[in-house]
Order: C-alpha cells, then structure tokens, then sequence
C-alpha cells in the first residue's frame, strides 16, 4: 500500500472527535477576525479622524476674514459691490456654507455678505446666554469692526429670522430692509419653565451622542457628502464638497456644544420679539409651500411676520422645501433683489 494511499484515507474517515476539533479551529479564526474588525475599524476610524483634523486649519482657511467681537473672533466672508449691503443669517446650526448657492446670485446685484454665528462653521464659541439679543449684539460688533458700513438688507432663514428681527428692533438706524425665508416666530416656539428649560436642554445633549461618535470614529468626514442626502435630500443642491464640509463642521465638540446652548437660548427674548414692531420698513416675508401647507400654525406665524410692517408682502414659494435656499436659490435672489431696489429708490414694495 502506498502512503499516499494511507494519508488519503486518513483524511476522510476523520474521527467525530477530530472533526469537532477542526470546526472549532474554523470558529475561532472566525471569531478572531469579528474581533479585529471590532477593534480595529473603530480605532482606524479614530486614527484617522485624529490626524485629518490636526489638518483641517491648513486643509480648509477661512475664505472670509476673522473680526474681533470681543473676546473672541466670528469669520465673515463678502462678495460684490454696491449698497445696500446684504447680510445673510443662517437657521439653527447653520453655517455661512448654508448659502452657497445664493450669495453668489446676490452679490451680482449688490455686496452681499455671510457669516458664522459664534460655535458654528469658522468662527470661535462665543459667551453665553446664546439668546437672540446676545447674537444681535455680536452681529452688529462683527459688522463695525468689520469696517462694512449699513444700513443693512437682512435675510433671515428658520431661527435666524429671530435673530435679524432682534437686530432691526436693537439697531433699528441700521436696517433698511428684511428678508425672512420660511422664518420661525416665538409663536411657534414651546412654553416652558425654567426647570422644564433645563430639563429638555440635558435631553437635547443627550440626543448628539450620535453626531459625536460619528464624528470622533471619522464616518462624518469620510462619508459625509454621500450621507448628508440620505437624511435630508434637498442637500442634493449642494456641491459635494460643500457637503463634506457641512459634514466636518457639523460634527465637531464645538458645533455640538453650541447647539445645546443656542437651543437653550433661541427662545429666551420671545416676549421683547412679539412686541417689536418693524414699522414701515421694507418687509417680504417668503415662505416655503411646504411649510405652510403641512402646519397651520407655521403658516399662521408667516402672516403675523408680515403684519410686523406696513410696508410688507407674504410671498409663498408652491414647490419650496424649508431650505428654500438650496432648492429655490433664484426664489430668494429675485426677492432680496426687490428689497434692495426698494431701498435704492424709496418707493414701496409692489403688492
């Protein structure tokens, strides 16, 4: 008999005992690698995020300049030529990316300007309460010693709509006009205690866990731009490396710790909002069909912004999502575009 032979049989009649053995074998080299992978990919992820961001200063500077405000800098980025100025606020979170897609449009008109509230996009945390006059304030210090002179034509979007109407009711000499895109108004805005303040500010930390672990594992850098579409499609608009960066920005420890904070804050001025009055100045209130058709009550603070002045228009965009901005940027250029010829000429606003 051949040993060949005697090693072929050997093989095939294996006994229970040695099969058993050789499936755990199998097992654990199975389980080895879960393990691995388990461990490793997280600590990649970490590796990775913590060297990409040792670079992010270098990688993406601030297109704009950074201004003292007092204790810390906001970054403020202006394109074209021309008065008034336009000064574009973003919604909560928001960053002066959010307007990528508009500033250019505007600024074929006139100079238009963007900025990151403190926390946000470029720009340093800034002091608490992150209140509507706190933010006004700091807008108002930014565009001083920015040296850009007003009045100013304000655009508004979502919470920012509080705040550029905080700004006209603070510095009242130097606004000439207001644009609110699908803006939020105190009456829509929770009323709540202090103690249930404070509750729903630990729950709202508690829900950024998330953005957290995704940020610090790199899954926000790496695959931002593919995932910013899945939870809100109308960034489809957006340049993907717009989205990368909305990504970067939005996933950092500051950004996070800042929208705990302005979310405490954005509701705190609500009662000096709802009696200040605009006047007779230049006024449209331009709001998304969507928003307006799927909440009464959005559609009702729409048309109480517009009453805020007596030289006012509602202007409801049918197709428009929120972010009117970014799927309906022409919409919002051919509106800012009304305002500033109303100011240049005096005349009223068309009804």
């Amino acid at each position: 008999m051949r040993i060949d032979d005697v090693s072929d049989k050997s093989l095939t009649q294996a006994t229970p005992a040695q099969r058993k053995r050789g499936g755990w074998f199998y097992l654990k080299r199975v389980l080895l690698v879960l393990v691995i992978l388990l461990i490793g990919l997280p600590l990649a992820g970490l590796v990775y995020e913590a060297v990409m961001a040792s670079g992010d200063a270098q990688r993406y500077p601030p297109p704009g300049q950074m201004v003292d405000v007092g204790g810390h800098r906001l970054h403020i980025n202006c394109m074209g030529e021309g008065s008034p100025t336009v000064v574009l606020e973003s919604e909560f979170a928001g960053t002066s990316l959010d307007w990528t897609l508009v500033q250019p449009l505007i600024s074929q008109t006139t100079r238009t300007c963007v900025y990151d509230r403190g926390g946000y996009g470029w720009s340093d945390p800034g002091p608490e309460p992150r209140s509507p006059q706190q933010i006004a304030a700091e807008l108002h210090t930014l565009l001083t010693n920015a040296g850009i002179e007003g009045p100013y034509v304000l655009v508004g979007h979502s919470l920012g709509g509080k705040y550029v109407r905080m700004f006209a009711s603070q510095y009242p000499e130097a606004v000439a006009g207001l644009v609110l895109v699908d803006a939020r108004h105190e009456s829509v805005e929770p009323v709540r205690t202090p103690e249930e303040n404070a509750e729903a500010r630990e729950q709202y930390k508690g829900s950024l866990g998330l953005y957290s672990l995704l940020r610090q594992l790199g899954v926000a850098r790496a695959f931002g731009a593919s995932l910013l579409p899945m939870l809100n499609p109308v960034t489809e608009h957006l340049p993907s490396e717009t989205r990368s960066l909305m990504a970067i920005f939005a996933g950092r420890q500051t950004t996070l710790d800042t929208m705990v904070r302005e979310s405490a804050g954005s509701t705190q001025d609500d009662t000096l909002l709802s009696s200040a009055s605009l006047g007779d100045l230049p006024l449209i209130v331009l709001a998304a069909g969507t928003s307006v058709e799927s909440d009464e009550k959005w559609a009702e603070a729409q048309r109480m912004m517009a009453d805020l002045s007596s030289n006012s228009r509602l202007d409801i965009v049918a197709a428009g999502s929120h972010t009117l901005q970014w799927d309906q940027p022409a919409a919002v250029w051919d509106t800012v575009r009304e305002v500033v010829e109303a100011v240049r000429t005096g005349e009223p606003l068309t009804r």
